[in-house]
This record gives C-alpha cells, structure tokens and sequence, in this order.
C-alpha cells in the first residue's frame, strides 16, 4: 500500500511537472508569437468535443461538467493571460487607448461578473462571466497585435487551416468510426467529432465563407481542392439535419454575391440564377425530407418548440427587465414552477440548458441594460466594416457576422463568449471588422506610439 501511494504521488509530481511546462512554453511561444495563442482559442472548442461521449447520459451527468469542459476553459484562461501580457507591451510602447467599442465590451463583461451579487445561479455566472474575462482580455490583446495586414492574412489562414482540418477530421470519422458520429439522441442526425449535429452545422456554417475567401488565392490545383471540401461540407451538413444554420448559410452566400458584385446587368444575372438554383434545392429539400431533417412531431419548417420557450422568456424578461437574472443562467430560469417541466431536459432548470435565442439569453440574464450595452459595443464596428469599399476582407467578414447574428435568433450562438464555435468565431471576426477600416488605409494613426513633434524626424508610420 505504501508503495502504490507512492507511486500515485509520483505520477501526479510527474503530471504536473508535465502540464507545467506545457504551460510555460505556450505561455513564451505565444507572447513572442500571437499565432500561436490564436491558434489555441480556435481550437479550444475541440477539447471539449473530443471527451463528449456519444451515450445516453443521466440528467446528473449532463448538468456535470466533464473533464473537456475544464481543459477548453484552461485554455480560454492561459490565452486570456497571453492576450493580457500583449495588450500591456502594447501600452508600454506608447499605443494609443481603446477604442470606444472596445471600452463598451469592458464594461459589459464587468456588469456580467458584477450580476453573480443577484444571479439566482450564482455558481455558473460566476464561471461563465470569468471565462468571458479572460476571453475579453484574449480579444484586447488580439485588437493591438492586428496592426496590419500580414497578420490579418496569417490569422485569417490559421482560421482556414483549423476549419479544413476539421472538415478532413469529420469525414473521415464518417467513415471509420460511425458509432461516434451518429447522434444517440436521434440516429439519423449526424454530429461528427463535435458534440451536437446543430454545432456540425454551425461548422459547417463557418466553414463555407472561408472557402470561398480563399478560393481565388489559389493555383488550379488549389481552387479543386476547395471546390471538393465545398461540396463535403455541404454533404456534412445535410447529414447533420441543422435547419437554422442551413438557412444562414444560404443567407451567406447571398450577402456574398451582393457585396462582391457591383449593381450591374451582369451581377443581377449571377444573383438570380443563385436565388433560382437555391429554390430550387429548396423545394426539393422540402419534397425529399432527408432522414437527417425528418422531426417526430414537427414539419421540417417548425421550428419544433422554440416559440413555447421565447414566450416563457418574454414573460419572464417583462418581470425583470432592467438587471435580468445573471448573466449565463440560461435554462435555470425554467426552475420557476410555472415552467418546471421534470420529464424534458430543457426545462428542468438547469443552466447548462440553452434558451435557443442568444438575444432573449442576453435579456434574461441582464435585462435591457445589458441588451443594449451588448448591441452598441457590437454594431459600431459592423458598421463601420460596412462602410468600407467592397475587397475579400470586407466581404468575408461581414457575412461570417451576419451569419451569426441570424443564427442567434435560433439559437444561443453569439451570447455566450468562448462557450460555443459560433460565438467564440463571431467575436474574433468581430474585432477584425473594428481594425479593418486601419489595416486598409495605411495614412491612419489610431496606433501610432505617441511621440514629441521634436521627435517625428525620420519616422516612417506606413511602417
């Protein structure tokens, strides 16, 4: 016995020393090169999504958190330190402030932790607004490193890369392992590698802009590579049954086309003919019912649900409408025993249920003050993206926005920080569309180090 004990604690000395290094050596790559911390917050996700079992779980496993959960949030933390040592050699260099959005999005995450004092959950909207934190304090550091346009294209590549990969990853699942890609819950619903078919179709969601960003830089070999994982990812997503963000991805590639192409005879020919090859894939959509979009109780256009749960949240949101109920609580409020339903999982009270509007998420855990600081620190810099001139940046950015801010009325999927693919790639996205404006015109001055005009001599600031 003394023996195995100290075999155990060898094994745990030797552990920690282990996770420590890996620690610190992320820690000095990532400081020395921000590619790195980027690269860790796209794939964080994944660590959650690889220890989900695809089993029928009891109602205490699923309201546990696994051992995914933690590893995805040490990560979300360790990029958020990273993110932090960035933003502060950045003011020590002499930047300039944050802009206003920026300063909004601080203030929303602080009112999110500050709303544990009155949560009727306190426990996960304290781990929820701290993860958001850290999370925040990642985006900061990403806004001061995205100084110009070669690190646009080296994030945007790094995005490109982990997304094919993915994409590589789930087909191949498809094919060896298919007792883990179909869904328990409902067999014929593929979910891949992830940890539900509607975070397949999320993905697949993301996946189609980049693709076509990266479509006309590309040799010939090149562009048939991405007309091939084109057509797997739209395969993917049809297995995966995912309504609400097929429907937003074909809204993509309409604000594709429309801000790509210039109003002429020639771009209203390409819009129509895409607008009649979507109605037509549509109706035969409609006339086929795939398994993968059959429901037991619903046409394939309900929306199964969902609007006895906006109601439930309207009247809920009318009861506490200026601070909510925490931020994060989510399915917690359904422990009110007007809604309390033991027999359904999504309305037993549980906050690690989702509410299926990201809006009325943000509503009911902070009112209408935390909806309208949300949406202001949100639309500035979507509003100013829209402004620019139409070029691949501009027009990759604001459909992966837009996607999101549609698929949010569906689902919970740009309310919830680093929790969720969706809105973890929203917020990214969302902080390129605030320096865009900058990158694409050299003569800005937003973060030119602040010197004496005795100084100014010699100093190139195109540089």
């Amino acid at each position: 016995m003394a023996f195995l004990e100290s075999y155990n604690i060898s094994i745990l000395i030797l552990l920690f020393f282990t996770v420590s290094l890996t620690v610190i050596s992320l820690l000095f790559c990532s400081i020395r090169r921000y590619e790195v911390a980027i690269a860790m917050i796209l794939l964080s996700p994944w660590a959650h999504w690889l220890f989900m079992p695809n089993v029928q779980e009891s109602l205490e496993e699923i309201m546990t958190a696994g051992p995914g959960t933690y590893v995805r949030i040490s990560m979300v933390a360790l990029a958020g330190v990273i993110g932090l040592f960035q933003f502060l050699k950045s003011r020590t260099s002499g930047r300039r402030n944050a802009p206003f959005y920026l300063l909004l999005f601080g203030v929303f995450v602080l009112f999110a932790l500050l709303s544990t004092v009155y949560s009727i959950d306190k426990r996960y909207t304290f781990v929820r607004s701290a993860e958001f934190i850290f999370f925040f304090c990642f985006l900061l550091g990403f806004h001061y490193w995205l100084k110009d346009k070669t690190r646009l294209d080296k994030t945007l590549n790094i995005y490109f890369m982990i997304m094919t990969c993915g994409i590589v990853i789930n087909i191949i699942a498809l094919l060896l392992f298919p007792d883990r890609v179909w869904w328990w819950r409902v067999p014929e619903r593929c979910k891949g590698l992830l940890d539900h078919p509607n975070t397949l179709g999320a993905f697949c969601m993301l996946s189609y802009p980049v693709l076509m960003w990266k479509y006309p830089r590309l040799n010939s070999i090149g562009k048939v590579s991405i007309l091939f994982l084109f057509c797997i990812v739209l395969f993917i997503h049809i297995l995966s049954g995912s309504r609400a963000s097929l429907a937003a991805s074909i809204f993509g590639f309409l604000l594709w086309l429309l801000i790509q192409n210039k109003f002429s005879l020639n771009s209203f020919a390409k819009i129509l003919s895409f607008v009649l090859i979507i109605s037509f894939g549509i109706v035969l959509l409609l006339q086929s019912k795939p398994r993968s979009f059959r429901r037991e109780v619903a046409d394939i256009t309900d929306l199964t649900g969902r609007t006895e749960f906006w109601r439930g949240c309207i009247q809920l949101v009318k009861e506490k409408p200026i601070l909510g109920y925490g931020y994060g609580v989510g399915g917690k409020i359904w422990n009110d025993p007007r809604f309390y339903r033991p027999e359904q999982f999504l309305w037993v009270g549980s906050a690690r249920s989702s509410l299926h509007n990201g809006y009325l998420s943000i509503a009911i855990g902070m009112g209408a003050t935390g909806l309208l600081i949300w949406l202001s620190f949100m639309l500035i810099p979507i509003w100013q993206v829209l402004c620019l001139s139409p070029c691949g940046y501009k027009t990759l950015i604001v459909v992966i926005l837009f996607q999101g801010l549609l698929l949010n009325f569906f689902e919970t999927s740009i309310a919830s920080g680093s929790q969720v693919i969706t809105s973890l790639v929203f917020w990214v996205f969302l902080i390129m569309a605030g320096r865009l404006p900058f990158l694409l015109s050299p003569g800005r001055t937003d973060d030119i180090p602040a010197v004496s005009p005795a100084r100014t001599t010699g100093i190139n600031y195109a540089t």
